[in-house]
């Protein structure tokens, strides 16, 4: 298993926000999943100091909203949305990439390997959805550019909240194999050029199934509270079996 690179001993806020943002990367909260402040305190038994820090940090990156009437609900991205990260990520996505092969030694490259072949092998849409997050989370915690990694960090989780919806046909699995072969081609050639043009095709098709599913009415909005004078069914703060995790089960 993949283990990020950077370790250290984090404050509470800083605490909160990770396993927040956990649930979202793991897709244990959902577009729509309401998101209330004194329920995920007693959850974690911690004050409501450090989640409402946490919370204000999640609003920050673009990832829930306020929401009435009362808490946040993690947004829904638009097609529009999607199209404008996507725009955002053809172009540093490409340039953070090469970085990473550029200064990638041997050990970096069998570890690509070993990742990509989980997604090669994914026959599931959770089984693909996992491979291609840990084949993501390795080389992006290896650009050096700790700014540009934040950025295509914090644009990557709004158009994740909606990524599965790409990946529950077999075309799509098949693409996203594809793509990470001519990626791993590249960071085993340790061509920077390869490397650009493949991370440029690999975003496009990305976009592509983002289409694709929009026109199939697969990647459609949920309603935010108050916006229609309706409330989606509430996700209630659920305790996980393991310490200091939670989850969110919707009721209606």
């Amino acid at each position: 298993m993949y283990h990020p690179l950077r370790r250290r001993t984090q404050p509470l806020g800083e605490k909160v926000y990770q396993d927040l943002l956990d649930d979202l990367v793991e897709q244990r909260r959902a577009a729509g999943d309401r998101l209330i402040e004194a329920e995920i305190a007693r959850a974690l038994d911690v004050s409501r100091t450090p989640v409402r820090e946490a919370l204000n940090r999640l609003e920050k990156d673009g990832l829930i909203e306020g929401a009435q009437p009362a808490g946040y609900v993690v947004i829904h991205p638009s097609m529009q949305d999607v199209r404008e990260i996507f725009e955002i990520r053809r172009a540093l996505e490409p340039v953070a990439f090469v970085s990473v092969v550029a200064a990638a030694g041997e050990e970096d490259r069998v570890q690509f390997r070993h990742l990509q072949t989980a997604v090669a092998n994914a026959r599931t849409p959770a089984d693909s959805a996992a491979a291609n997050r840990a084949l993501r989370a390795f080389w992006f915690d290896r650009i050096p550019n700790a700014r540009l990694r934040e950025t295509l960090t914090r644009f990557h989780l709004q158009v994740h909240l909606v990524r599965a919806t790409t990946l529950h046909s077999e075309a799509g699995r098949k693409a996203a194999a594809e793509g990470t072969r001519r990626l791993l081609a590249a960071f085993d050639a340790g061509d920077t050029a390869m490397a650009h043009a493949a991370m440029q095709d690999f975003v496009d098709a990305a976009l592509s199934f983002f289409e694709q599913a929009d026109a199939d009415r697969i990647l459609h909005a949920t309603p935010v509270p108050g916006s229609d004078g309706q409330d989606p069914p509430l996700a209630s703060t659920k305790v996980d079996q393991r310490p200091g995790r939670f989850t969110t089960e919707r009721t209606t």
